[in-house]
């Protein structure tokens, strides 16, 4: 029966996890403060709502595996040492920790990131100021920071609660990364392209978690990679 457990616990975060644009498009149209354009007041709301379902299933996964759960939501350490992925590339180098490759992996992908948002949003009519940019930025890193929690909370702990001990933690990383890249299809980057980038974000994020045993480089790699998005639509919004 523990299997059965296992898989109930796996169908709440894809539910969860599904709902997560369903709440989007639901919000769309409310306005919080007449001085937002609807995007942001879209967002602030889609915030709010979407930070409580994350505290109801981190209370779910919580209770359903506790030893599981206090496992990997926490900082994490960052001395661990940050595995090879030959099968995607990710060659194999002596003693290489979390704390150096972080930071690379980081600017990685954020330069991706940055690409594929310049590519999707900005047209020739769509190209914000500078002056526009940084005008939304401080608004967009704070939606950013309440978005990249969600996501992990539901997105990433919730496979790894849901999976840890019956799978191994590469396949783990692999259901994330499926999950992630699936829904946001029709997110923000969309379509097949911003699927395959989201899918391969979300199996790195949950390897990260996985490897360090805590969410401190998911947390952050995700937090950069909304700060652009984010930004962007508030610009162009």
């Amino acid at each position: 029966m523990k299997s059965a457990k296992n898989y109930w616990l796996l169908l709440q975060t894809i539910l969860a996890t599904m709902a997560l644009p369903s709440i989007a498009f639901h919000l769309r149209g409310i306005k919080l403060s007449e001085q937002f354009s609807p995007i942001i007041n879209q967002q602030l709301s889609y915030q709010l709502v979407t930070l409580l379902l994350a505290a109801v299933m981190l209370m779910v996964f919580s209770y359903s595996r506790k030893e599981v759960f206090k496992t990997y939501f926490q900082k994490g350490d960052s001395n661990r040492r940050f595995l090879p992925a030959p099968y995607l590339g990710i060659k194999p180098k002596p003693n290489e920790t979390w704390k150096k490759a972080g930071i690379e992996w980081a600017l990685i992908i954020s330069l991706v990131t940055g690409i594929v948002i310049y590519l999707q949003l900005f047209g020739e009519e769509s190209k914000p100021s500078l002056a526009k940019l940084a005008e939304v930025l401080p608004l967009a890193v704070l939606v950013a920071l309440v978005n990249s929690f969600v996501e992990e909370s539901i997105c990433r702990i919730g496979v790894i609660v849901a999976l840890k001990g019956v799978y191994d933690d590469g396949k783990i990383a692999i259901v994330s990364g499926l999950l992630f890249g699936s829904v946001h299809y029709f997110g923000t980057p969309g379509g097949f392209t911003g699927a395959i980038v989201s899918g391969f974000l979300g199996w790195f994020l949950a390897k990260s978690i996985l490897e360090t045993k805590g969410i401190f480089w998911a947390w952050l790699i995700h937090f950069l990679q909304d700060i652009i998005i984010i930004t962007a639509l508030f610009a162009i919004g």
